[in-house]
């Protein structure tokens, strides 16, 4: 047979799980996927700050804050400066060559343009130039929504899309490199009169850019997070990875036929993540469950080879006796036969006996047993029986042939032994303290020997031998009570033997 090469699994492709699908994700350490996931976890903030757009749309709402406070400040300037002491107030379009070096200066430090218009929207200063501001005829803002919302009395604000041309811009110059321009309008109030309005306009800052120049004490931050971050990932993945590669070099000595692991697998147990210390618990209990299983086995087939070893030697003298005298008497031929016949029906009773035992080591059905129905059926079976309130018992979780195959030997073997006149008796059992319900075989007999009470469950164990008992009768019983999870209770004495049968009381 040729055997799967390393990587390539059983399954053919390389990649494939048992299904045959090819596996989407790359086969990393445990190590490898924690840290992973805690760097993703790290960046994901940074990410969602990013590609939610909430990062741009802070940086828009604070350059449009700067912008109307730098406003308020020039409305309230210019509103000053058209008072006079002396006379009429002066109009806005009056103040114009006075304003453009303080709106140049207010340009030169917040990077931000200005303009000025009076009452009819007509631009009289601006922070462009002194030759824009006063040369030819004045440019007309009437029809801008946000100038005319601010002539209305109101605050006008607007974002527009950038010119490309000017977008590309180095990270750590003064300059703002976003796609759109901020331009926020408030009037100019003289008296109670709007007598004109100041437009603002600005490029908030791009996400790359404000990061970067956060940059400086932002990467110490993240640097310590970073640290923190991987240190993370490294003790978790030494929790979870120290106490799972024990596991796997206890279930690789397994598989080689080391039994001798159970221990090691439950000094796994004291991880500390939940989850390993209950995987290495449950494998430890598996380790322990099949190294029983094999001890089992051992011992059984030791058994059965004794046991099936007496009657085949028998049948084998008999074969060559009646082979080789060819003359022997008809009665004496007669009796070997008969001593076959009665050979092969103790293998054949053996045979039986083990099957069953066989069918007890499965696991039951997990059906309901009514057990008071079930000893209300044994009158039919056993005539001579005597049943005792059978309606104590309640129903359990199991096999019902199973649990009628204990009942039916526990009384076999009491008529057996107790003699000709033996009386035999069932009672129903309840004990609601414990939640645990059963029944009770008692006979009147002469009772077991101190000597043979602690072996009446062997396999292969049996007094009556010559009337053709094969002991496997108790040793059916105690495996189909232990595969319940019930527990068995012997009592003997000259004149009373008692076997009780106790089992958990289904909660439903």
């Amino acid at each position: 047979m040729t055997r799967p090469q390393p990587g390539t699994g059983s399954y053919g492709t390389s990649g494939s799980g048992p299904t045959g699908r090819r596996r989407l994700l790359p086969g990393l350490s445990l190590r490898t996927w924690l840290l992973g996931s805690h760097l993703l976890v790290l960046a994901l903030p940074l990410l969602a700050l990013v590609g939610t757009g909430a990062l741009a749309m802070d940086l828009r709402r604070q350059t449009r804050a700067d912008l109307e406070h730098q406003a308020d400040v020039l409305t309230v300037a210019v509103a000053a400066l058209a008072r006079s002491d002396s006379g009429a107030p002066l109009g806005v379009d009056e103040l114009g060559p006075q304003l453009v070096p303080l709106l140049q200066t207010i340009r030169q430090r917040t990077l931000a343009g200005i303009r000025v218009v009076d009452g009819d929207g007509l631009v009289v200063a601006s922070s462009a130039s002194v030759s824009a501001a006063t040369a030819g005829p004045p440019e007309d803002l009437s029809s801008d929504p946000v100038v005319a919302e601010a002539l209305a009395g109101r605050v006008g604000v607007d974002t527009r899309p950038r010119s490309r041309q000017s977008e590309r811009q180095p990270l750590d110059g003064p300059s703002r490199r976003a796609r759109v321009r901020l331009f926020v309008a408030k009037p100019i109030r003289v008296g109670d009169e709007v007598a004109g309005a100041v437009l603002f306009s600005r490029t908030p800052r791009e996400e790359l850019q404000a990061l970067y120049q956060m940059s400086p004490r932002l990467i110490w931050g993240l640097l310590a997070a970073l640290v923190v971050t991987v240190a993370l990932a490294v003790f978790a993945g030494r929790l979870a990875t120290r106490s799972l590669a024990s596991l796997a070099e206890a279930a690789r000595r397994l598989t080689h036929g080391s039994g001798s692991e159970g221990a090691k697998l439950l000094r796994s147990a004291g991880s500390h993540v939940d989850e390993v210390r209950e995987l290495a618990t449950a494998t430890a209990a598996m380790a322990e469950q099949l190294q029983s299983r094999v001890d089992y086995i051992n011992e059984f087939a030791g058994n059965v080879a004794h046991e099936f070893r007496t009657p085949i030697a028998t049948l084998r003298g008999t074969a060559e006796l009646l082979r080789d005298d060819e003359q022997m008497p008809a009665d004496r031929r007669q009796r070997f036969l008969d001593n076959a016949l009665e050979e092969l029906e103790r293998l054949e009773r053996l045979v039986d006996g083990l099957l069953a035992l066989a069918r007890a080591e499965q696991p039951h059905a997990g059906a309901q047993v009514d057990l008071a129905a079930l000893l209300a059926e044994l009158p039919q079976r056993w005539p001579d029986l005597e049943l005792d309130q059978p309606q104590l018992a309640s129903a359990v979780e199991g096999s019902h042939s199973q649990l009628a195959s204990v009942l039916d030997n526990l009384i076999d073997n009491a008529f057996a032994h107790g003699g000709p006149e033996v009386h035999v008796r069932v009672r129903g059992l309840s004990d609601p303290a414990t939640r645990r319900t059963g029944f009770e075989v008692e006979d009147d007999g002469p009772g077991i020997s101190p000597g043979n009470r602690d072996r009446i469950f062997d396999r292969f164990f049996t007094t009556k031998r010559e009337e053709g008992g094969t002991g496997l009768g108790l040793a059916l019983v105690r495996r189909v009570v232990s595969t319940h999870g019930g527990e068995i209770e012997v009592e003997s004495a000259a004149g009373c033997t008692r076997v009780r049968v106790w089992l958990d009381a289904d909660a439903t």
